[in-house]
């Protein structure tokens, strides 16, 4: 195998989300005072990660927390806005991420990251997580008009970074959305996940596995 570039997912893959929504729901719950409306923390915290892990409107996902714990809208609204706004201030990478992407630039490879989301929200993550100065080419959907598994997306990524489908690998944790694609249009690929899959050549929850990998057989 010989790659010229690595084209990574950002969420679940990159970016550790649920740590980050974490953090958010810690954030909110403490600045908007939800302990005076009656909210339980606890409570809180797992529902407000396990909404945003939905594939659902972020709208969607404060609606149906304001009618869970009884949240007046204009707290709604204001809870919904914060988050827009600060998320990416937040959000924290997956232990080795910062190294693995040190590694991989300094062997001469190209860095492309390819995600689903809106366009500002996707990069301020990235901005947040501190990773920016490594990355050759980001692709959003919200950016493209395109979503992942659409073989456009990660046809635009490989035009932008200037190689082939078979001069790169893709990194991802969704078998569906990042792997098959890839895949298809020729591209090597490591599933981030502990099971295993003939479609991968490499299967890992470590991305200091990952690096490794990647190296030994660039």
């Amino acid at each position: 195998m010989h790659f010229r570039a690595v084209i990574f997912d950002l969420d679940d893959t990159l970016h550790d989300k649920s740590a980050t929504l974490r953090t958010v729901a810690k954030e909110q719950y403490y600045s908007f005072e939800l302990a005076s409306l009656g909210v339980d923390a606890k409570f809180w915290q797992t529902s407000f990660v396990d909404l945003n892990n939905l594939r659902i409107e972020k709208t969607e996902v404060f609606s149906r927390l304001a009618q869970l714990f009884d949240i007046p809208r204009d707290i709604e609204a204001l809870l919904l806005n914060q988050f827009d706004a600060n998320l990416g201030k937040s959000a924290k990478p997956f232990v080795g991420t910062q190294e693995m992407l040190e590694s991989l630039k300094a062997h001469g490879l190209k860095v492309g990251i390819v995600t689903n989301g809106r366009d500002t929200f996707q990069r301020s993550k990235i901005i947040g997580m501190g990773i920016s100065e490594h990355i050759d080419a980001i692709v959003t959907s919200g950016g493209f008009g395109r979503k992942k598994p659409d073989p456009e997306i990660f046809l635009a990524c490989l035009t932008q970074l200037g190689v082939l489908a078979g001069e790169a690998i893709f990194v991802g944790d969704d078998l569906k959305a990042d792997i098959e694609p890839a895949v298809r249009l020729g591209m090597r690929a490591i599933w981030k996940s502990a099971s295993k899959s003939p479609l991968a050549c490499y299967s890992s929850e470590s991305l200091n596995n990952v690096s490794e990998f990647i190296l030994e057989n660039t």
